[in-house]
């Protein structure tokens, strides 16, 4: 049963009376705002506020009538709390598809990270499902259209290109289910990192993903390129509606040459059907005077299945 709307007049007697009760605890709020936090159906009032101190630490609570709970981090993370800085960067939604509101709290610290805490009612208090720091940003993120927000955690930028890694709910916790490389800044043109084998392997797929199939042509080396016309090479992706690459290793490199092993997710539209497949893909690269580039690569398919949910 939907939760009936206040008019104004009782919405302002609300919150005075919220504020009201707040105050009396000696706090003061850099934001309030009233959510079903536990979903009970019946609305809590839900707040941050800031602890002084070298460094200052980001505080939240979850007010039910006259009961207090604080939102917690976890002790490792206690001289740093929610966060250490003031934020009102708050969401109360059901973001794991479990039928329960999750309390969601942003929050930055002195060395330029990005935290996430994320709390759910456990029928005593408000239990902390998980905590994640990217120090290039953290994010939630739908990318398979299952109503699942997953956790991507981003580390510091290499460049135009950043690392991440992505953590699913498994029903019972946040655990990791892939990594990543992409792109730290969305502005195009990107430029396509090519100083590294790495950094070339990268920039080959993300130019896939991007459907800049003659960026990605660019990275193959004149000797891959003499081997299949353009036109006869991006054929082959045709079909390709998302490529990701991650857990990318240098397995030998010396001088002007380097192998690199990787794995790739690649999505294709099969006669109206999404088709994921996995691939352990292993590349020889050369060094030339533009930059590193790929001269020939192998895949072995891993895994293979039809994604039901496509966002």
């Amino acid at each position: 049963m939907p939760v009936p709307t206040p008019g104004p007049a009782e919405i302002l007697a609300t919150v005075e009376a919220g504020r009201a009760i707040v105050a009396r605890t000696g706090v003061q709020p850099l934001c309030l705002c009233q959510k079903d936090t536990d979903g009970d159906q019946t609305l809590e009032w839900v707040g941050l506020y800031l602890l002084p101190g070298e460094p200052s630490r980001l505080t939240g609570f979850v007010l039910d009538g006259t009961a207090w709970f604080p939102l917690t981090p976890p002790e490792s993370e206690e001289f740093k709390g929610l966060g250490e800085f003031p934020a009102c960067e708050l969401e109360v939604r059901d973001i794991n598809a479990d039928t329960m509101p999750e309390v969601i709290v942003w929050g930055h610290t002195q060395s330029g990270a990005t935290l996430l805490h994320i709390f759910r009612w456990d029928g005593s208090r408000y239990a902390l499902l998980g905590s994640f720091e990217g120090k290039g940003g953290v994010r939630l993120e739908n990318r398979d259209g299952d109503l699942y927000d997953e956790i991507v955690v981003r580390w510091r930028p290499e460049g135009p290109l950043v690392w991440e890694v992505v953590y699913t709910w498994d029903g019972a916790h946040y655990v990791w289910t892939w990594d990543r490389y992409a792109w730290y800044y969305l502005d195009r043109p990107h430029p396509y990192s090519d100083d590294t084998p790495i950094h070339a392997l990268a920039s080959f797929y993300l130019a896939l993903n991007d459907r800049d199939l003659p960026a990605a042509y660019r990275l193959l080396s004149p000797m891959a390129r003499s081997r299949q016309s353009y036109e006869g090479w991006a054929l082959g992706f045709a079909t390709t509606v998302r490529v990701e690459m991650g857990a990318a290793r240098v397995v030998s490199e010396k001088e002007d040459l380097a192998t690199v092993a990787a794995q790739v997710r690649a999505l294709d539209n099969v006669e109206g059907r999404i088709l994921a497949r996995l691939y352990a893909v292993e590349w020889e690269l050369v060094r030339t005077e533009g930059g590193w580039r790929l001269d020939r690569g192998k895949a072995e398919l891993l895994e293979e299945w039809e994604m039901n949910y496509y966002p």
